[in-house]
C-alpha cells in the first residue's frame, strides 16, 4: 500500500510539471498533425506490399503511434539529469519513499502522456482514412505502453547512472537510430532488402510495429500478435528490474 501511495504521490508531482509546461504540451499535440499533413500525402500514391491506396493508413498510423511511444519514454533521461544537478535526487535520499514508486510515478506520468498523444493521433487520423478496429485497436494500446514502459525505465536509469548530458547522448542516438530505421514505423520492412529484413527480427520494436499494423486491420488472433505480446512484455520486465536496481543503489 506504501509503494503504490508513494507512487501516485511522485506521479502527482511530475503530471503538474507537465501541465506548467503548455509549450511541451502544444508541440506533443502538434507532432502528430503535422506527420498527417506534410508525410502523408508522400504515400497516397506509394504502393506498399499488402496494402491498397484505401488501407495506406493503416499502415502509416501504427507506425506512427510506436513512434510516438518509443520516443516519448527515450528522452526521458535528460530531465532525471536536471534532478540530480538540481538537488531534488539528493534531498529523496533522506525520505522513506519507495525506490520503485520513485521509477514508477516517473514512468506512469510517462504513459499517461504517451496515452494522450496517441489517441490525439488516432482521432484525427480517421477523417485522412484511418480505419479503427476497437479489439484491435485495444491491443495495440497495450504493446505502446509495453514500449513506453522499457524505454522510459531506460531512459530514467540511464540518466541516473551516467548524471551528464554529453554522456548520455551518444548512447540514447546509438539506440535511438538504428531502432527507428530497422523498425519499418514509417515504411514496411517488406520494401528492404532480405539480409536487412533478417537483421530487423533482431530489434524487439519492429514486432510492435509489424504487430500494430495487423491490429489496426482488426487481426487480434496471429502469430505475429503473439509474439509482440511476449517479446516486448519480456523486454519490459528485464528491463524494469535493472532499471529499479538502478534507483535502489543510486538512491540509497
Amino acid at each position: 500500500m506504501k509503494t503504490l501511495r508513494d507512487t501516485w504521490l511522485i506521479f502527482v508531482r511530475k503530471m503538474v510539471e507537465t501541465l506548467r509546461n503548455p509549450i511541451y504540451i502544444v508541440a506533443s499535440l502538434t507532432n502528430p498533425v503535422l506527420y498527417l499533413v506534410l508525410f502523408a500525402p508522400l504515400l497516397s500514391k506509394l504502393a506498399l506490399p499488402g496494402t491498397t491506396p484505401g488501407s495506406i493508413m493503416n499502415a502509416f498510423v501504427p507506425g506512427m503511434l510506436v513512434i510516438t511511444a518509443f520516443m516519448e519514454g527515450l528522452f526521458v533521461g535528460y530531465d532525471m539529469i536536471d534532478e540530480v544537478r538540481n538537488g531534488v535526487i539528493e534531498r529523496l535520499r533522506v525520505t522513506p519513499t519507495s525506490r520503485f514508486a520513485l521509477l514508477a510515478g516517473r514512468v506512469l506520468r510517462d504513459m499517461v502522456n504517451m496515452l494522450v498523444i496517441v489517441n490525439f493521433f488516432t482521432l484525427i487520423a480517421v477523417p485522412f482514412g484511418f480505419e479503427l478496429h476497437l479489439a484491435g485497436y485495444l491491443v495495440l494500446q497495450y504493446l505502446l505502453c509495453l514500449v513506453l514502459i522499457t524505454t522510459s525505465s531506460f531512459g530514467n536509469a540511464l540518466g541516473l547512472i551516467l548524471k551528464d548530458e554529453d554522456r548520455i547522448s551518444p548512447i540514447i542516438q546509438f539506440v535511438n537510430l538504428p531502432v527507428l530505421l530497422l523498425s519499418g514505423m514509417l515504411l514496411p520492412m517488406e520494401l528492404a532488402p532480405a539480409w536487412l529484413q533478417n537483421v530487423a527480427h533482431l530489434n524487439p520494436v519492429y514486432y510492435a510495429v509489424e504487430a500494430g499494423r495487423l491490429l489496426s486491420v482488426g487481426i487480434v488472433w496471429n502469430a505475429m500478435v503473439g509474439e509482440a505480446v511476449v517479446i516486448l512484455t519480456a523486454l519490459t520486465a528485464i528491463t524494469v528490474a535493472w532499471a529499479t536496481r538502478v534507483f535502489s543503489r543510486d538512491i540509497a
